[in-house]
């Protein structure tokens, strides 16, 4: 093993995932969040609609409320939009597609601008 090979596995031997900053424990928390939800139903780290539908109304009922985003309607579209390959269950890259949008609308919402009305870009 040369001397940088062995100096950048001991740097991520010390240096322990997630740290103490906000954005990698938010990262963790994501993870974490997805997984306790992805093996209630069928496949292990996949999500189905179901578990889908159980994880936002669990875990963010408030942002759902706003504009009636917690609707059946509102979940299953996203769900559909989201699942890429069709095939009913969403990866947690296909997850992370439904946070991203989830996001930009906490982001407006937070900055007080109307997301009840589609994007103008």
């Amino acid at each position: 093993m040369s001397a940088s090979t062995q100096s950048t596995a001991t740097l991520l031997e010390t240096r322990k995932f997630p740290g103490n900053c906000t954005l990698e424990m938010a990262l963790k928390t994501i993870v974490d969040v997805y997984h306790r939800y992805s093996i209630r139903e069928g496949q292990l780290d996949l999500l189905n609609f179901n578990d889908f539908k159980t994880l936002l109304t669990e875990q963010a009922p408030t942002f759902l409320q706003a504009c009636g985003r917690n609707k059946h309607e509102y979940l299953r579209e996203l769900f559909e939009e989201t699942d890429l390959n069709k095939d009913s269950e969403l990866t947690f890259e296909e997850f992370t597609i439904v946070l991203a949008k989830l996001t930009d609308d906490a982001h407006h919402i937070i900055h007080r601008d109307d997301r009840c009305i589609p994007d103008k870009d």
